[in-house]
């Protein structure tokens, strides 16, 4: 589902593919979706989550330092040192 829109807390403007362009309220689209079935509430929560999570794990992978890919084996050879070294400190 793709849309392009801007919404602000004052008006949200909603231009579709088909050139429809919608001004309402944010209050009225609130109400709009109020009025749903749960079933299309539980939907748009859905897609909604979904968007959200997708701009948040933009913005952190945008912070996340460039680092090579790791190969299973880097992982396995970095878990046996942290063990390894744990291992030592009990002793």
């Amino acid at each position: 589902m793709q849309y392009h829109s801007y919404i602000s807390m004052n008006k949200m403007t909603d231009t579709t593919s088909t050139g429809l362009t919608l001004d309402i309220s944010f209050d009225q689209l609130i109400q709009a979706l109020l009025r749903l079935p749960s079933s299309e509430k539980i939907q748009i929560a859905n897609e909604l989550r979904s968007s959200a999570a997708a701009e948040q794990w933009r913005i952190l992978s945008q912070r996340l330092p460039d680092i090579p890919e790791l190969s299973m084996d880097d992982i396995v050879a970095e878990v046996k040192a942290v063990r390894k070294g744990r291992k030592r400190k009990t002793d």
